[in-house]
C-alpha cells in the first residue's frame, strides 16, 4: 500500500502540467494517465537482476502508456519513448529498483520497527537527490509532448479519456472491487467500496472528472503548485535532502527505544520518544519550510 501511495504522490506533479494545457480536459488526462504511467541511485546494484527486472516493468508500463495515448507520437516515436530520455530513465529505473529492494526487505516482516525505517533512510536520500537532479527535466519533456499532441488533434483529449477508462474497467476494476470487499473493516477498504458504489459505469467515471473540476478549482491548483515548485527548488538547492535524511535517521533511532516496537503505532512510548527527541533537536529550517507549505 505504501508503495502505491508513494507513486501516487509522485504523479500529483504530473497533474499540474497536464492541467495547464487544456484546463478541465487536461485535468482528466493527468488523472487517467497516472493509473498506468508509473514513475519508477545505483539502487539497482543492490537488487539481484534489478535492472533486468526494471526493464520488464518498463515494457509493461510502456504498453499501457502507448495504448492510452493512442496516436500521440512525440518526436516521431511512441509516447513511451520518453521513458528513455536520460532524466526519465534514471527516475524510472532507480524508483523501480527501490520498490523491489523494499519489497524484498519487508516480504517476511510482520511488524515494521522504527529501526528498520532508520536503516532505509539512505535509499530514500539517494532517491531524493536523484529527484532533485531529474524530476523537473523529465516532467517538462512529458508536458511538451502532451501539449503538442493536444494542439495537433482536437479529439486527442477525448480519445485519452475513452481509452484510459476502458483500460480501468477491463483490467483494474475487478481487482479493486475484490480488495475493497476483503478489507471493508479498514479505512482504505471503505474508501474503495464507496468509490466503487459511485463509479458503476464508464459514463459515471467520465462524468465525475468532467463535471466536478471547474475553472476556480484549476486556478487554485495552479497557484498551489507554483508555491510547491518554489519550495521544492529551495529544498533541493539548499542541500536539504541530506540534512533531512540525517535528521530523520536520528529521529527514528530515538523512537526505536523502550516499548516502541511497532512503527504503525505513533502513540504511547513512540510518541513520548519522538517528543523527547524534538525537544532536544530542531527541525532543519529548510525542512520546516516544506512542512509549513504542506500545512498551508
Amino acid at each position: 500500500k505504501q508503495w502505491y501511495q508513494r507513486r501516487g504522490r509522485e504523479f500529483q506533479t504530473f497533474q499540474h502540467y497536464f492541467i495547464q494545457i487544456n484546463l478541465r480536459s487536461m485535468k482528466v488526462i493527468a488523472v487517467l494517465l497516472a493509473i498506468v504511467a508509473i514513475s519508477m541511485a545505483d539502487i539497482c546494484a543492490d537488487v539481484a537482476g534489478g535492472r533486468a527486472q526494471a526493464s520488464e516493468m518498463k515494457n509493461l508500463v510502456s504498453t499501457g502508456i502507448d495504448n492510452i495515448m493512442g496516436d500521440c507520437y512525440p518526436n516521431g516515436d511512441a509516447f513511451s519513448a520518453l521513458l528513455n530520455s536520460p532524466s526519465c530513465s534514471a527516475l524510472f529505473y532507480q524508483g523501480a529498483c527501490y520498490g523491489m529492494k523494499a519489497a524484498a526487505k519487508y516480504a517476511d516482516v510482520d511488524v515494521v520497527t522504527y529501526g528498520m525505517l532508520r536503516d532505509g533512510v539512505s535509499d530514500i536520500k539517494a532517491l531524493g537527490n536523484l529527484a532533485c537532479d531529474h524530476v523537473e527535466t523529465c516532467y517538462n519533456e512529458v508536458f511538451a509532448a502532451v501539449s503538442a499532441c493536444a494542439a495537433a488533434d482536437a479529439g486527442f483529449v477525448q480519445g485519452v479519456i475513452d481509452r484510459a477508462t476502458e483500460m480501468y474497467m477491463s483490467q483494474a476494476q475487478a481487482e479493486l472491487e475484490a480488495y475493497g470487499e476483503a478489507n471493508d473493516n479498514t479505512i482504505i477498504g471503505r474508501l474503495i467500496n464507496g468509490a466503487m458504489d459511485r463509479f458503476t459505469s464508464v459514463d459515471s467515471i467520465k462524468a465525475f472528472f468532467m463535471d466536478n473540476v471547474d475553472d476556480a478549482m484549476i486556478a487554485d491548483a495552479e497557484a498551489a503548485f507554483e508555491a510547491v515548485k518554489q519550495t521544492a527548488a529551495n529544498f533541493c538547492d539548499s542541500g536539504c535532502v541530506d540534512k533531512t535524511a540525517k535528521f530523520v535517521r536520528k529521529l527514528f533511532n530515538a523512537m526505536n527505544q523502550g516499548q516502541c516496537v511497532d512503527a504503525s503505532v505513533i502513540c504511547g512510548d513512540c510518541a513520548d520518544n519522538a517528543a523527547g527527541f524534538l525537544a532536544r533537536k530542531r527541525v532543519p529550517c529548510c525542512l520546516q519550510d516544506v512542512i509549513e507549505q504542506g500545512l498551508a
